[in-house]
């Protein structure tokens, strides 16, 4: 290489790629630092919001996913560092008044898009949890299914929802099935057993 930057083929020796010029380097890692961003800001919003489900997963589980969560946050902002490091090299006492070397920011922003990948990965298994099976037995009716509370103007029933015709609710109670007209009913309910 020459003083002037210049690439200069050795004789005689097999010629690896030319290192990119810091402006190629900077130019690739500002565009890499706006998905830096994008990704980080990802990482937040998804470490925050959490569907209010009624299947809650195992407590091991949930704190397992909190865990994958916060590692891809700090592995997400540590990827932003290095490539904002790589887009925006600072001139300081340390390196004097030139910039890093072209070997350097290019290491960092191989590491850093790295990183960006790990962390998309971390938050992938962190949200993992938000599909925890449901328990077979599901609801406290036999076959999953749930309970409701129909009030009627006479009485209140409390049993599965079954299939009905046109105009009538259907209840099962106990391995019975009660239809009611729909005139009838003052309120539907869901209800948590039927003691």
């Amino acid at each position: 290489m020459t003083d002037s930057g210049e690439h200069v083929p050795t004789p005689g020796v097999r010629d690896a790629a030319p290192a990119p010029s810091p402006k190629d380097l900077r130019a690739s890692a500002q565009g890499w630092h706006g998905l830096q961003l994008a990704v980080l800001g990802f990482v937040g919003l998804c470490g925050v919001l959490r569907e209010g489900g009624s299947v809650q997963a195992p407590r091991s589980v949930q704190i397992a996913a909190a865990i994958l969560a916060l590692s891809a946050l700090a592995v997400a902002c540590c990827s932003a560092f290095l490539i904002g490091r790589a887009a925006w090299p600072l001139y300081g006492a340390r390196t004097g008044s030139h910039p890093p070397e072209p070997r350097r920011a290019s290491r960092d922003l191989r590491v850093g898009i790295a990183l960006t990948f790990t962390a998309v990965a971390l938050l992938a298994l962190s949200t993992s949890v938000s599909w925890w099976p449901s328990d077979e037995g599901g609801g406290a009716a036999a076959g999953g299914t749930a309970l409701i509370r129909v009030s009627t103007s006479a009485s209140t029933v409390c049993g599965s929802l079954g299939e009905g015709d046109d105009g009538f609710v259907t209840v099962r109670v106990d391995e019975r099935v009660l239809p009611l007209p729909l005139s009838d009913v003052v309120a539907v309910r869901p209800a948590a057993s039927c003691d």
